[in-house]
C-alpha cells in the first residue's frame, strides 16, 4: 500500500495485491508452523464438515470489504497522514504503539458487543470454526468485517485528529496485525510456560488463550492480551493449566475440557 495515487482503480489495485500478499504469506505461515510443531497441537479434534470451504469463502469476503475500504479511505483523505519530510522513526513508532494499544481497546468492546445475544448473528460465522486453522482469522460476515475495518482504520482516523500519524507505522502495524491474526489461528502452541508468563500475557498472550474463546465462546474476548479480560473479568482462571498441557503434547481432547484454576 501506499499513500493516495490520486486514482480510486490504482489505488484498489495497488491495496488489492498488498492484502492478498499478506493473507497468503501469513497463512503459509500458520500452515508451516502447524507443521513444524505439530506435537503441540492445541486440539486434537477433526475440522467441521465444510470448515475449510466455509473459511475460504470468508476471507474472499473479508478480503473484498478490506480492499474496498482501503482505497476509499485512502482516496478519501480519512486518515491525516503526516507529509514526507515529516516521515521520522519517532513518528513511525508512536504510530505502531497507538495503533497498537487503540486497536486492542476497540477490538474488546466491539468483540465482546459482538457477543451480545442481538448481535451475536453477524459474529457466528467466526465461531463456526471451533477447531482454528490460519485462514479461521479472517473467516467472517460482511458484517463483522466491516466491524474490523473501523479498528483499522476508524482508529486511526480519530487517532489523527490529535497528530497525524506516519503512513509507514500505520501499515506496518495492519501488517503486524494480519499476520498476527492469521497465525494467532493456527492449531498449535508457540509459547513454552515459563516463570512470570502469567503477568507477562497482559500485553502478549499464547495461543492458547484465544483457542479457548473459540471453543467456549463466553470469555478471552481480547486481542492478543489478557489486559482487557483481566480488568473486565471476562479471563478464564485455568487457562495457563490447560496452556501447560499443549506445551507438554498433551493436545486437548475434548471442547468442553477444563484445567485447574491458577
Amino acid at each position: 500500500m501506499q499513500p493516495p495515487t490520486g486514482s480510486f482503480v490504482l489505488t484498489g489495485l495497488i491495496a488489492a495485491s498488498a492484502w492478498v500478499a499478506l493473507t497468503l504469506l501469513s497463512v503459509a505461515s500458520g500452515y508451516l508452523l502447524e507443521r513444524a510443531f505439530r506435537s503441540r497441537r492445541v486440539w486434537a479434534l477433526p475440522l467441521a464438515a465444510g470448515q475449510l470451504r466455509r473459511e475460504l469463502i470468508g476471507n474472499a469476503i473479508f478480503l473484498a470489504v478490506a480492499i474496498l475500504t482501503t482505497a476509499l479511505v485512502l482516496e478519501g483523505g480519512v486518515i491525516r497522514f503526516a507529509p514526507p519530510a515529516d516521515a521520522t522513526v519517532g513518528r513511525g513508532l508512536g504510530t505502531f504503539l497507538v495503533m497498537l494499544l487503540g486497536f486492542q481497546a476497540y477490538y474488546y468492546a466491539a468483540h465482546r458487543l459482538m457477543h451480545h445475544r442481538a448481535l451475536v448473528r453477524f459474529h457466528r460465522w467466526h465461531h463456526e470454526s471451533r477447531v482454528t486453522t490460519p485462514w479461521s482469522g479472517q473467516s467472517m460476515s460482511w458484517v463483522e468485517a466491516l466491524v474490523w475495518m473501523g479498528g483499522y482504520f476508524g482508529v486511526p482516523a480519530l487517532l489523527s485528529l490529535l497528530a497525524p500519524l506516519s503512513f509507514g507505522g500505520w501499515v506496518a502495524y495492519l501488517a503486524f496485525n494480519v499476520f498476527g491474526n492469521l497465525v494467532g489461528h493456527a492449531n498449535v502452541e508457540l509459547v513454552a510456560p515459563r516463570p512470570g508468563l502469567w503477568w507477562q500475557s497482559t500485553l502478549a498472550t499464547v495461543f492458547t488463550f484465544h483457542a479457548l474463546h473459540h471453543a467456549r465462546w463466553t470469555g478471552h474476548f481480547g486481542f492478543a492480551s489478557t489486559w482487557a479480560d483481566r480488568l473486565f473479568r471476562t479471563e478464564w482462571s485455568d487457562w495457563p493449566d490447560l496452556h501447560g498441557k499443549v506445551w507438554r503434547g498433551e493436545a486437548l481432547t475434548s471442547l468442553k475440557q477444563r484445567g485447574q484454576p491458577r
